[in-house]
């Protein structure tokens, strides 16, 4: 009985060990994209694509606290023309972490994205639901 518990054991660390050394998820999540240092990210109301409050924000998971700037830019599905381009507020992160959200009337055409400036480089999100 000592002897199977112990294979048991020794299967389940075996199993535990492959779990951390998975390969790291190369696609970005729908409406978020890599920077630097982090993720960008466009959060919006379940559904997407309908009136709600969008969030733009970005987590450091490298390095020290620093200031960006968050916005998000609207592109009309149909024409591909950028209808808006806002910037919602510069904030310093906070545990890695800074966001901004807004209420945002969207239309079935429109799909969107976060941007973002830091130290005169911008980055940009995939575009969420588009």
């Amino acid at each position: 009985m000592k002897r199977q518990l112990g294979i048991v054991g020794a299967v389940l660390v075996l199993a535990a060990g492959s779990i951390g050394m998975a390969p790291e998820h190369t696609r970005d999540p729908n409406g978020c994209g890599k920077t630097d240092r982090g993720w960008l990210c466009m959060g919006s109301p379940a559904g997407g694509h309908r009136p709600g409050v969008y969030k733009s924000s970005y987590a450091r998971h490298q390095g020290a606290e620093i200031t960006v700037k968050l916005g998000y830019e609207i592109k009309m599905k149909r024409t591909g023309v950028i209808a808006e381009s806002k910037w919602l507020g510069t904030k310093k992160t906070r545990n890695g972490y800074a966001a901004f959200s807004k209420r945002l009337p969207m239309e079935d055409d429109a799909c969107i994205r976060a941007k973002m400036r830091h130290n005169g480089k911008k980055y940009i999100s995939k575009y969420l639901s588009c």
